[in-house]
């Protein structure tokens, strides 16, 4: 599945890496998952995402082969579900990515900090047509086509970044 940020182009499935390693330093921000706190969350994402209905989900939902197995993501409880659709990938393995569309801010943070309590480790990322929100058990990463909006929040939340991948040339 490709994933339009501005000019950039970000593949997000299986056989890529994760969006954090398609996009250069000046485009990109990590934070460890426990460095950031709800308030944080919430100012990040109030910056990221200003308009639900351009706002998405994507996340594995299905493995079909070779064992079919549904992913534990628990988007149910806390994403109101109104536009969904799925797309099948096929390469050694077979899977479903599903996407969800019209999301609120309040409903991403609460499903945030639910990751965070590592409850759940799904592979999944938030989006619009300029930025990118990717969460895990671990990590927080934030894509953006703006360089100017990336210096911004790494101006920001200086003491939180995780610069272990940072480039420095």
């Amino acid at each position: 599945m490709i994933i339009n940020l501005g000019d950039k182009r970000m593949n997000f499935d299986l056989e890529n890496e994760t969006p954090f390693f398609q996009s250069s330093n000046d485009n990109r921000v990590r934070f460890d998952i426990d460095s950031l706190d709800k308030k944080n969350l919430s100012d990040i994402m109030n910056r990221l995402f200003n308009n639900p209905l351009n706002t998405k989900c994507s996340f594995l939902s299905e493995y079909i082969s070779p064992v079919k197995y549904r992913e534990k993501t628990r988007v149910g409880r806390f994403l109101s579900i109104t536009n969904w659709h799925e797309e099948v990938h096929s390469t050694d393995e077979k899977y479903i990515i599903s996407t969800i569309e019209r999301l609120k801010n309040e409903e991403i943070i609460k499903y945030s900090l639910y990751i965070q309590k590592g409850l759940v480790d799904p592979y999944i990322i938030f989006y619009n047509n300029k930025n990118m929100f990717y969460i895990n058990n671990s990590v927080i990463d934030i894509i953006s086509s703006s360089k100017d909006f990336i210096t911004n929040i790494k101006e920001d939340f200086k003491d939180d970044i995780d610069t272990f991948y940072e480039v420095t040339l």
